[in-house]
């Protein structure tokens, strides 16, 4: 049988739990997928936050209640309260009580994202639970752009970037202090093993790049560049500022990079929707960069 993607599972599989009442095998049936998947996925859910129930023909659902029925948002109400969440700091005591309320009481099942975030926050506290023991930890079938492979990774973990979007870790098996995007990961798993590598201080900026030293950028945005770039790098939102008298440009980035590969290549993917004030040297990377296309 076909498999598909855990993420795309787990979502159908709350779906079909909230449907009605099913056993396992037919779970198993409906998603195409191993009744062992069906079963890890079930323990995944009930991680998440959702009531999950077993009847005594072993016929799985979600526990629902009268009064919660009657007290569900609405999809632009949990939108509304979701926004204003947003600006809440992810330590905040309250922050991931207020979440898992919610999801629970929202008109609608999360979406896809929205439990793809449940389960990067569940990622992100045994990243940081990891750090703090000085444990390594497993990437489970991390995704590899440049092997065009996915497999395990043992690693160290060293930081997270502001947004926790990536991980500066060093890597066991290849003896080197790499950069890993959580995006990437299906999971993570604390191992026993102790952190016995020296690691570099050398700080990431948002992009997850280090550097000896910090290059300051400027930069001029059309509102199509400057929602793309907030989108793909959450953390950008503190470094913009709106520039009312510039209606091509009206939003303007102020950072300091450590590296100009990766703003460059966004830059280079929305020509016209971008203008780099300063500095100079940024501007030479982009032309040199652009002369190597070849169409």
């Amino acid at each position: 049988m076909a498999e598909i993607h855990k993420s795309e599972r787990i979502f159908r599989l709350i779906r079909l739990l909230r449907e009605r009442k099913r056993t396992a095998k037919q779970l198993s049936e409906v998603l195409s997928s191993h009744i062992r998947n069906i079963y890890r996925d079930l323990e995944d859910i009930k991680a998440f936050g959702y009531q999950v129930f077993c009847d005594e023909q072993s016929r799985y659902g979600l526990e629902t209640s009268e009064a919660g029925s009657r007290t569900h948002f609405t999809l632009e109400e949990t939108r509304l309260i979701r926004e204003h969440l947003s600006a809440l700091p992810n330590v905040h005591p309250l922050k991931s009580s207020i979440e898992r309320k919610l999801y629970l009481s929202s008109e609608l099942i999360p979406l896809a994202d929205e439990l793809a975030d449940k389960h990067r926050g569940i990622m992100i506290s045994r990243i940081n639970a990891a750090m703090a023991s000085g444990c390594q930890i497993r990437l489970v079938r991390y995704h590899s752009n440049n092997s065009a492979s996915e497999e395990d990774r043992v690693v160290e973990p060293i930081s997270l970037t502001e947004d926790y979007a990536i991980l500066n870790a060093f890597e066991v098996k290849s003896q080197k202090q790499k950069t890993f995007k959580l995006a990437r990961m299906e999971d993570v798993q604390i191992l026993n093993g102790i952190s016995a590598n020296k690691k570099s201080s050398l700080e990431l900026d948002m992009f997850g790049f280090t550097g000896p030293e910090p290059m300051p950028v400027q930069i001029q945005l059309s509102f199509i560049a400057h929602r793309l770039l907030f989108e793909e790098y959450p953390a950008s939102r503190a470094y913009f500022s709106l520039k009312a008298d510039n209606e091509k440009y009206p939003y303007q980035f102020k950072y300091e990079v450590r590296d100009y590969r990766c703003i460059g290549r966004f830059l280079l993917g929305l020509p016209g929707e971008v203008l780099v004030a300063e500095p100079a040297g940024l501007r030479e990377y982009l032309r040199e960069r652009a002369g190597l296309g070849r169409w």
